[in-house]
């Protein structure tokens, strides 16, 4: 799979103390536009998981091809995350943590789920929509970030 280039998105929720929670992810994708719904698939064992199951909301942060570090730091499990990364949120429709400075923000509802081995797939109905000024996407091939000229 490592030869599909993808986006970088950070997925948004609220742990269970109502404060932010993150991961990186690129198995996400468009599923149709009427209604908007999107796919995402979360591994059984990470944080992320629980939360969604539990509130049924996320947002989906498109990066921007200068968030990088963000990509990386979120990448990480919740305990091994260090570094000096700047990260600001905020909040969106129903309460989701909307990451700033990211090209796109969709805050989305979950209205159907799959589980297949060690993964969820969620399908979600996107609920909102920010956009920033930013066109340029931060990319992941083959275990590497790639950073596209500006057009």
């Amino acid at each position: 799979m490592g030869n599909f280039a993808t986006g970088v998105t950070v997925i948004t929720t609220t742990d269970d103390q109502g404060q932010p929670h993150a991961m990186t992810a690129n198995s996400f994708t468009s599923v149709c536009l009427e209604p908007p719904v999107i796919l995402l698939c979360v591994a059984h064992g990470t944080h992320t998981y629980g939360f969604v199951e539990r509130s049924g909301l996320f947002g989906v942060n498109i990066l921007d091809r200068d968030q990088e570090d963000v990509g990386a730091y979120f990448a990480k499990r919740p305990e091994d995350r260090t570094g000096d990364v700047s990260v600001s949120y905020s909040e969106g429709h129903n309460g989701i943590p909307t990451l700033d400075n990211s090209m796109v923000f969709m805050g989305c509802q979950v209205v159907g789920s799959h589980v297949y081995g060690d993964h969820t797939v969620y399908m979600a109905e996107v609920k909102e929509i920010r956009e920033n000024n930013s066109s340029v996407p931060l990319l992941f091939f083959r275990s590497r970030w790639y950073h596209p000229a500006p057009e």
